[in-house]
């Protein structure tokens, strides 16, 4: 089980692979592996599931959470993303956490994008 740090990284050109993102072995996802997250989640009340995209989404709207887990098929898979809004020091952010079982560089992509989509948030 791999879980990451989100860090964006800046490269010299865009034709250069950009570095592995370090590992963390702390994470707010308090599940050890994907699978255990999904069914716990589907066992807690007054959560909102669907499935956007063919990626089964969790709306932990009482925790400011939202889960999103990777579709078979996916290079990441199995995968989860869980995002939450928090308030540090007056600031308002998004803060992601990533339980990613698969290849480290698909699992380096797939934080990526996430994080991508992050800032295209941020007004």
């Amino acid at each position: 089980m791999k879980r990451l740090i989100v860090t964006l990284f800046i490269c010299a050109s865009a034709n250069a692979q950009p570095p592995p993102l370090p590992e963390s072995t702390r994470s707010d996802i308090e599940y050890r592996s994907v699978a255990e997250a999904l069914k716990a989640l589907r066992a807690k009340p007054n959560v909102g599931i669907s499935v956007q995209n063919d990626w089964t989404i969790v709306d932990e709207s009482a925790n400011y959470a939202l889960w999103s887990f990777a579709p078979k098929g996916h290079a990441a898979y199995p995968a989860v993303v869980k995002r939450k809004v928090v308030d540090e020091n007056g600031m308002v952010s998004i803060k992601t956490d990533v339980i990613c079982e698969a290849r480290k560089a698909a699992c380096d992509a797939l934080v990526r994008e996430f994080m991508q989509m992050n800032q295209n948030v941020r007004p």
